[in-house]
């Protein structure tokens, strides 16, 4: 005997298998907007943390800023200082420096020498005097050269007045350090 199954199957497995995809669809759509969250809420995080960082870099760069301004500051009293040292340092130079070197010309002139008059212009000085003789005159200009006080030593002017003979001599002053 032959059955004949008068069911509707093929609309039961139908619905059935549009059921399962609409519960898959729905599943497959629940599933993407918990990943959008979840990176979406990553995202937040990080900008967050991108946002803090930027506040904390500026708050550094306003500390070195400052920092900086008081480096600046502390460069310009530096030099102001030593603007001021050089000054008192050539005081004092100017101070103990003429002394200092009439004092070693007294020690340096031969005692067959004397001088007349001295200038001083600058760093040159130009020295007039009389010695009994040219040998002394050549005497005082190698002690001259010799000393630490003078240098570019040389004869301007020499000439025989009665038993003596008269001289210019010029020279350049350095003080030594």
């Amino acid at each position: 005997m032959v059955k004949i199954n008068l069911l509707p199957i093929k609309g039961e497995l139908k619905r059935k298998a549009l059921i399962e995809h609409g519960v898959f669809l729905i599943l497959v759509i629940i599933l993407v907007v918990i990943g959008i969250s979840l990176f979406h809420g990553s995202m937040n995080k990080q900008r967050e943390a991108l946002q803090q960082e930027i506040i904390s870099t500026k708050a550094d760069i306003v500390k070195i800023t400052a920092i900086a301004g008081e480096i600046e500051t502390f460069k310009k009293r530096k030099q102001e200082l030593e603007r001021k040292l050089d000054v008192i340092r050539s005081l004092r130079a100017k101070k103990g420096g003429p002394v200092e070197i009439l004092d070693q010309i007294s020690m340096l002139i031969p005692e067959k020498a004397w001088l007349i008059s001295l200038s001083n212009s600058g760093d040159s000085l130009a020295l007039n005097g009389v010695a009994v003789d040219n040998p002394t005159i050549a005497l005082f200009m190698k002690k001259l050269q010799m000393s630490s006080y003078f240098k570019d030593v040389v004869l301007v002017f020499t000439q025989q007045e009665g038993p003596n003979h008269k001289f210019v001599i010029n020279c350049k002053v350095k003080l030594p350090r």
